[in-house]
């Protein structure tokens, strides 16, 4: 009940509501979040090309490195992704899957990787995006 009034009363806040009755949507609702262009302050942007974003927008998905991690962030939802990250020479470093619908953003750390040249590549059914960066 308190997050109901919470709710209610951020709703009112912002203009949301009237003084009419309302039925309240008891459901979850989505907070839209301001895009984000760049990653993160401390980040090195990493350039990201493919289909992945094609009619969608060229910060539907950010990335950046750190001197120990990178940071991928989604502007948007794309469902079930795979990250991957190869090393200069095709290798795979690392491989996870990550839920956009619940997960805006992930940080992956890479501190104990060897100095060279990565690829990162975000992938689902619909396409891909990749981009390389420079571990020193």
């Amino acid at each position: 009940m308190k997050t109901k009034t919470l709710l209610l009363v951020g709703l009112c806040t912002i203009g949301l509501c009237s003084w009419e009755a309302q039925a309240v949507n008891t459901k979850p609702i989505s907070i839209i979040k301001s895009e984000m262009a760049d990653p993160p302050q401390g980040y090195e942007k990493i350039d990201l090309q493919g289909s992945l974003m094609y009619g969608i927008g060229p910060n539907a998905i950010v990335a950046g490195a750190s001197d120990v991690d990178i940071y991928i962030g989604f502007n948007q939802s794309f469902g079930n992704v795979n990250i991957s990250i190869y090393n200069g020479m095709g290798n795979l470093a690392y491989s996870t899957v990550v839920n956009t619908d619940v997960q805006p953003s992930i940080i992956i750390p890479f501190a104990n990787v060897l100095s060279g040249t990565y690829t990162v590549e975000v992938s689902n059914a619909n396409g891909n995006v990749e981009g390389d960066f420079n571990k020193d």
